[in-house]
């Protein structure tokens, strides 16, 4: 990912008539840029495009005119893309909305049969504002490994991979900080390593911004305090009801508490400029404010002398309030998304979740899981899943809930999902099915989000899905999910477009028979059933969680994964899965040939055919343990041999 993508021109008609009302590039673009950029942010686009210019072989300063003009275009990130006889004209607003039309532009040319493009009057904005990824190479600052990006010398956001990820429509990036790491209030002092922290902090910001992409902190913030923690003794009053650990959540109920959290906020906001905002998960993961004491399906008493006294609704009010107006007044770009992670597989939340959407200080994002609390029926029967699936479309009631109380008091609404995978099968880049983004989308539009945060630590590698959300983010989303599939596929599989296409459709089809059971997700055989020992005898040895990289093989207690759905239900569903994926595979397999020297493309057939041998595995896997369990029960004489 450190190097230029490779990009292949799929001109399989090069010296024939131009079609009618079509624009003739043979002789040669020339392009010229009148556009205010004082901060050169926009040369590594443009610079990007004469790449592709110099990969078109067409003449240098040719007779064609390519336009690149500022113009009040709308919103931030619209651009105007008009091809007519008279050439190409892109314009637009601001810096990013030419970098969004320049991506556009060149998929155009790359998708293209041959060096003419169809005449066009294309106006194109986003819906979603905010569509923030994490770096795939980003350490994780947490068990068992604890790694924190701001303390060594690597960089972690090289040119090309930036690159890749301005091209998908991605425009923030999100890492992990703690406020006291950071940040210098009345109530502490700098952290010895804290400079250090910011300084790289400062460049990882520089550095993406070059690429119209923004850097998003997050936080699981204000933290609980321990009973010994000198914050808390020199500060009483921090102190609120206890968390599950034994901890004291953190009250922002009092002028004081809330001068901390402004504090720190506009310390950090105000010591590294241009930052992007702050996603803050405000409730759920760990405690935070007294609101923590209390789970998102409970509507007991938040045991603090000063919470108890007020709706909950109004904990978060206090929070996110002394938040916003701290990051505000250091930087009047930056936002804030308060990240309700209510993760718990049941269909309803307390009342005072969908009372807290209602009541957001001004300025304040809220984000909610968009599948959390998931219900659908498969093989006759309600199952229900707690978050983060790609195999099921959503939104689940809670969202639904949550959104129309967000909307109906004009706030703005984030969607937190899984675009490249999830822990479903968390193991490969990417899953291939954007078909089913396409159906998210559609949904997530609907009920009116107009922000999204794509993953969580893994679904961010570069590739299709990211492609595919980015493109979703300026659609009207009015095309068929066929047509949006095929144009998709065509910059990068030219005539083969629609077999691909239809390859993914059946890739959505499969998908969509993932047993929807978080147990599934988190000890399943998806991820890693290649390298599973078989027990033919019962050893009854754990399986091993998905989502840890420091555990043993997983052993033969199959039941552990199963959860909701029985072990005949799981060998169904996985067989399923498996026949329709394979249906799917034989068409992508006929294609190697022809992309035998296009290594992007042969390695998104290796991720497909890796998926395929993963959930055949499950499938064999499951149908193992069946026929053990068979052979158990079996009269004796039939299992004397064990």
């Amino acid at each position: 990912l450190q190097q230029p993508e490779q990009r292949c021109l799929h001109w399989t008609r090069t010296d024939t008539e131009v079609p009618p009302n079509h624009l003739d590039l043979k002789p040669g673009l020339s392009l010229a840029v009148d556009f205010p950029d004082a901060e050169g942010l926009l040369e590594t686009a443009i610079e990007d495009f004469r790449r592709l210019l110099t990969l078109t072989e067409l003449p240098e300063n040719g007779p064609v005119p390519c336009r690149f003009l500022q113009e009040d275009t709308g919103t931030n990130e619209s651009y105007h893309l008009q091809v007519n006889a008279d050439g190409i004209t892109l314009s637009a607003k601001d810096t990013e909305g030419l970098r969004r039309g320049i991506y556009f532009l060149e998929y155009q040319l790359t998708g293209a049969s041959g060096p003419a493009l169809p005449f066009t009057d294309h106006h194109r904005s986003p819906w979603l504002r905010n569509r923030i990824s994490r770096c795939f190479f980003g350490p994780i600052k947490r068990p068992p490994f604890n790694r924190d990006e701001l303390l060594d010398d690597m960089d972690y956001y090289p040119d090309e991979y930036l690159n890749r990820l301005a091209h998908e429509g991605i425009n923030g990036l999100w890492l992990t900080i703690v406020f006291r790491e950071l940040a210098q209030t009345s109530f502490t002092k700098r952290d010895p390593l804290a400079e250090k922290r910011l300084e790289k902090l400062r460049r990882t910001v520089e550095q993406c911004r070059r690429y119209g992409i923004k850097t998003w902190l997050f936080s699981i913030e204000p933290r609980n305090l321990a009973l010994d923690d000198p914050l808390l003794l020199e500060n009483p009053e921090f102190g609120g009801a206890f968390a599950y650990t034994g901890n004291r959540c953190f009250c922002p109920s009092s002028e004081k508490g809330r001068q901390y959290l402004y504090e720190s906020v506009f310390d950090i906001f105000s010591q590294v400029p241009h930052l992007g905002g702050l996603i803050n998960i405000s409730h759920g993961e760990r405690a935070t404010t007294c609101l923590s004491s209390i789970p998102a399906t409970d509507e007991g008493p938040v045991e603090c002398p000063r919470c108890s006294k007020i709706p909950k609704w109004q904990i978060h009010h206090h929070s996110t309030g002394a938040m916003i107006k701290g990051i505000k007044a250091a930087n009047p770009d930056a936002e804030l998304i308060s990240w309700l992670y209510q993760p718990q597989p049941v269909p309803e939340r307390g009342a005072w979740t969908y009372e807290l959407a209602r009541h957001l200080p001004e300025g304040v994002i809220l984000q909610y899981n968009f599948e959390s609390g998931a219900c659908r029926k498969q093989l006759s029967r309600a199952r229900l899943g707690g978050d983060y699936w790609l195999s099921y479309v959503g939104p689940s009631h809670s969202f639904s809930r949550v959104a129309e109380g967000v909307t109906n008091t004009q706030g703005e609404l984030s969607a937190k999902i899984q675009v490249g995978c999830s822990h479903e099968v968390a193991t490969v880049p990417f899953v291939s099915v954007p078909g089913l983004l396409f159906q998210k989308y559609q949904a997530m539009k609907k009920h009116g989000c107009s922000h999204v945060m794509q993953c969580w630590y893994f679904g961010n590698y570069p590739g299709i899905m990211n492609r595919a959300a980015g493109m979703l983010a300026f659609s009207n989303l009015e095309e068929s999910e066929q047509d949006f599939l095929v144009e998709l596929a065509r910059p990068h599989w030219g005539q083969h477009a629609e077999t691909v296409a239809e390859a993914w459709r059946l890739f959505s089809e499969a998908y969509s028979e993932y047993p929807l059971s978080n147990d599934m997700q988190y000890y399943g055989p998806m991820h890693a059933g290649v390298v599973w020992p078989l027990h033919l005898k019962i050893e009854l040895a754990p399986l091993a969680p998905t989502w840890k990289p420091d555990y043993p093989p997983s052993g033969d207690s199959i039941g552990e994964c199963l959860e909701n759905h029985t072990l005949e239900e799981a060998l169904l569903l996985a067989g399923r899965m498996q026949r329709k994926f394979d249906e799917g595979l034989l068409l992508l397999r006929d294609l190697r040939d022809a992309f035998r020297d296009d290594r992007e493309r042969l390695l998104d057939l290796g991720v497909a055919e890796a998926l395929g041998l993963q959930f055949r595995s499950a499938h064999n896997i499951f149908e193992f343990y069946w026929l053990r369990r068979e052979l158990y029960f079996a009269a004796n004489g039939q299992k004397a041999g064990l």
